[in-house]
């Protein structure tokens, strides 16, 4: 107990001091510029030679949308520590938002060259590259960015954009699948479920749900049978949460199954059964059905394409 009274008085110390690597942070996260620019403004008067408040002032002016001003305190602290990959990362951030894309590279790669495994500066640098149609150096930096950072989303996702800029459109599909493993939902998801539908791949699909559009892993079954896969039951829990959250959401299940009608309505059952199947569950009369004995035809950017077994879903307007 006396060791966290005591660092607390020591932090509030630190603070009333003005000590700049802790007041520096507060008023970032808390989004108080203009507070802490008079704040860290009055101790870099104090001590010209702060690189860390001359640094944070420069990120608040960035916060407030002034790069030209928060250049030049970035510029400064660069000056007085000149090894702070942080410092000139943040350099390369305020030429970006100057349109000066070639000081914005060069930071990058100077931060690069202070710590290698700057995640920002080999992702912002790849963002640099893909801008420029320099796919290939856009590719080495994105693949240092999952191999410092597996999960990183938007090196994940560019990665597989990178590739099919390339032609490299199976590692592509790959990418994209890999990204939506991890990150099954929001815009970016959709779109990369919109590139693999694009290549022919209908692993993932989007599905207009209510008014939202929902990335989610194609409904598949055991080769000739109505029994779902593991993956699938996934995609049907999230339809189910959603039709138990909002009780006026009706969605018509379309099945298709080339040359096996018979087949294509139990499937459309089994979905049905599914969804009804325990508590809560949708009724249903929320879940009407229809069935085809032949592939569904699927438009992606104006180009039709065939899925010979495959599941819809489509919200019903009354």
């Amino acid at each position: 107990m006396k060791r966290v009274l005591l660092s607390a008085m020591v932090l509030g110390a630190l603070f009333l001091t003005g000590c700049s690597k802790v007041v520096g942070p507060y008023y970032l996260n808390q989004e108080k510029y203009a507070e802490g620019i008079e704040v860290l403004g009055e101790q870099l008067q104090e001590n010209p030679d702060d690189a860390s408040a001359a640094y944070f002032i420069g990120r608040y002016y960035l916060g407030m949308n002034k790069p030209a001003q928060g250049l030049q305190f970035l510029d400064k602290a660069v000056a007085l520590d000149s090894d702070n990959a942080d410092y000139v990362f943040w350099q390369g951030v305020a030429h970006w938002a100057l349109a000066d894309y070639p000081q914005e590279r060069a930071a990058y790669q100077k931060a690069i060259s202070l710590d290698p495994n700057h995640v920002s500066a080999n992702l912002y640098l790849g963002h640099s590259y893909l801008d420029k149609g320099k796919w290939e150096q856009a590719l080495i930096r994105y693949r240092k960015v999952i191999q410092i950072d597996p999960y990183n989303p938007e090196a994940l996702f560019n990665e597989g954009l990178v590739l099919n800029k390339l032609g490299k459109s199976v590692e592509a599909k790959k990418s994209w699948k890999k990204f939506l493993e991890y990150y099954p939902d929001g815009s970016l998801a959709i779109q990369a479920t919109q590139s693999l539908n694009v290549l022919g791949d209908f692993t993932y699909r989007n599905f207009i749900i209510g008014e939202r559009n929902v990335p989610l892993r194609s409904i598949n079954f055991e080769e000739g049978s109505v029994d779902l896969k593991a993956e699938s039951k996934n995609s049907l829990q999230v339809l189910k949460t959603m039709m138990n959250t909002n009780d006026k959401l009706a969605l018509h299940i379309v099945t298709y199954v080339k040359g096996n009608k018979s087949l294509a309505k139990a499937r459309s059952e089994a979905v049905r059964d599914y969804l009804v199947n325990g508590h809560p569950a949708p009724s249903e009369k929320r879940l009407p059905l229809s069935w085809f004995g032949s592939s569904e035809i699927i438009t992606v950017d104006g180009k039709s394409q065939t899925v010979d077994q495959s599941v819809q879903f489509i919200t019903v307007v009354k």
